[in-house]
């Protein structure tokens, strides 16, 4: 077992620490006595009550996840604010720098691998991003791809694409809600972004039928 999956087990503990029944009335969850559901970029997942093992919906199957980014997402997402009542949205974009004080800021170094795989499958992006519940908005700032991702039915993310040209690399942005930080750890939206990415590659490749 390496780090990230003992992670991943110590993570269940953690999760069964805290009181289920205000996190299902704080985000309003689909739940019964074994199990809270909600889907996750898309993909059905159900929360055992009991383990707090992570399950998603794949090849009509339930299938335990032991992927660490996408169970701390889920895990920080459900336990990381306090109180009673759910964090509200403020309906503004901005860069993960905007409400991190300290630490590191910038993500264009993990983004640029990204956005020069996506360069030039434009079409196919956008169908892959489909398959992964985001929705396709308008045009914003210039960008050939403005799309919306409800990671959880409480908390969305919004990317952004631009194609490279003669003059400009292609560029690839994500952008969070101004109050980000009463949903997550700002160490949380790393791995968020990062699981992100990796499924819409997948889904990229998947829909392209390349291997």
């Amino acid at each position: 077992m390496d780090n990230y999956d003992l992670q991943v087990d110590i993570g269940k503990g953690i999760f069964l620490e805290y009181d289920q029944e205000m996190m299902i009335r704080k985000f309003s969850l689909e739940a019964d006595e074994d199990r809270i559901l909600l889907p996750y970029l898309g993909t059905p997942c159900r929360i055992d009550r009991k383990t707090g093992s992570i399950e998603e919906f794949h090849s009509d199957t339930w299938q335990e996840c032991r992927n660490f980014s996408t169970v701390m997402t889920v895990y920080d997402l459900l336990c990381f604010h306090k109180g009673s009542q759910a964090p509200v949205l403020s309906g503004q974009w901005c860069a993960v720098g905007t409400f991190v004080v300290t630490g590191v800021t910038q993500t264009d170094t993990f983004t640029k691998k990204y956005a020069r795989l996506f360069d030039g499958r434009l079409e196919a992006l956008k169908a892959a991003a489909q398959t992964l519940g985001g929705q396709v908005l308008p045009r914003m700032a210039g960008a050939d791809l403005t799309c919306r991702f409800w990671v959880t039915p409480f908390f969305p993310v919004l990317l952004q694409f631009w194609q490279g040209d003669e003059e400009f690399p292609p560029k690839l942005m994500v952008l969070w809600d101004r109050n980000t930080d009463q949903f997550m750890h700002f160490e949380t939206t790393f791995y968020l972004q990062g699981d992100l990415l990796d499924r819409l590659k997948n889904a990229l490749s998947t829909a392209e039928g390349v291997s």
